[in-house]
């Protein structure tokens, strides 16, 4: 069953243990070779890792794998530990091949989760930058992506230091609607699981999309969270 079928009771409690599950494994691993793996930096002094997320600065306190941000002192969420964490187990080292793949070509699952990530990461781009697709360079630009040449529009993100996503945006016209496209490195899954590709790709939409509303004279709907 996908989370997002699940009751609210029911979806805290599944992260909750997610997270609890997260944090045993996280202390199994050497904190040096995670951070190699992961291209994080491990503060041993403090046994830290330091680590952004979609333009977000974090500390990961080792062997707990309790999460704080860096910067201000609000609770993180669940759903966010569990990425940091998941991604700092499963980082397996592997050289960036800058071979661009869509979600569905992910071997084996990406089928399996295609419609949740199309609602929740394609879908939604397309709700907020549809119209006014030039925003989404300024919107990434303030989370410290790069312009690349995919679509009318398109932006490389590292959502995690190892995990480059590219949002592309097509203007519509009168005749066609505009179309986003979105796509991994083709060494995505050695970075995050499958399912957390998808909330990482709606995290980072979603922070898009915040950064928009900051824009000045920005008119960008709020669809909510994905």
């Amino acid at each position: 069953m996908h989370a997002s079928e699940l009751r609210p009771d029911n979806l805290k409690q599944a992260y909750q243990s997610a997270y609890t599950k997260a944090c045993e494994d996280f202390q199994r691993w050497n904190p040096e070779d995670m951070a190699a793996s992961s291209g994080t930096s491990f503060a041993c002094a403090t046994s830290t890792f330091s680590i952004v997320y979609a333009g977000q600065g974090y500390q990961v306190s080792f062997p707990s794998g309790e999460v704080v941000y860096a910067d201000r002192n609000d609770t993180v969420p669940v759903t966010e530990k569990i990425i940091l964490l998941h991604y700092l187990i499963r980082a397996s080292g592997q050289t960036i091949a800058n071979s661009w793949i869509s979600f569905k070509e992910i071997p084996v699952v990406g089928m399996l989760y295609l419609e949740p990530f199309n609602k929740r990461v394609t879908n939604y781009l397309i709700g907020v930058f549809g119209n006014k697709p030039h925003l989404l360079l300024q919107a990434g630009e303030l989370l410290g992506a790069s312009a690349c040449r995919f679509g009318n529009y398109g932006i490389k993100l590292n959502a995690l230091p190892r995990l480059p996503i590219i949002y592309a945006l097509w203007a519509g016209d009168e005749e066609f609607p505009p179309r986003a496209t979105v796509l991994f490195d083709a060494t995505a899954p050695y970075y995050l699981p499958t399912e957390d590709l998808v909330v990482a790709a709606g995290f980072c939409v979603g922070k898009l999309a915040q950064a928009a509303r900051k824009l000045p004279a920005a008119e960008v709907p709020d669809l909510g969270t994905v």
